[in-house]
């Protein structure tokens, strides 16, 4: 079983032929589970634990993200971190000003249906008078 930092040292194509033994040998573990052969059923666990560990190594090539970084910032935010909150508080804000402006014209349109409601109303009244 081989630990992340050791994963990190292998390049790209023997990540891939690793993750692919590893699937092949999850495989034949879940057959000999399932007709009763597999002596230690927790090799399936280490096994899929492996898998991901591979692919957490092949993700963080992916993405960029180094090892050292996770070191030096555990426990800490990163930095991007504070001007992403702020940056966030900002569009919450534009977000609630434009809540409260539609609210304003909802009412006024409310206001204007009750008028004409009202006027329709009177309009209605006069004309039964009249009858």
């Amino acid at each position: 079983m081989l630990r992340a930092r050791e994963l990190r040292t292998l390049d790209s194509d023997e990540l891939e032929a690793r993750l692919k033994e590893l699937k092949e040998t999850l495989f034949n573990l879940r057959f000999q589970h399932a007709t009763g052969q597999l002596d230690n059923p927790m090799r399936i666990k280490e096994t899929k634990r492996e898998i991901a560990r591979v692919c957490t190594v092949m993700t963080e090539r992916e993405f960029d993200i180094h090892a050292e970084a996770f070191e030096e910032a555990e426990g800490m935010p990163p930095v991007s971190f504070e001007t992403e909150t702020t940056d966030r508080a900002e569009m919450q804000a534009e977000i609630d000003s434009e809540e409260e402006l539609e609210e304003e014209a909802a009412e006024e349109r409310i206001g204007v249906a009750h008028e004409s409601d009202e006027q329709l109303e009177e309009e209605v009244e006069e004309e039964l008078k009249d009858l």
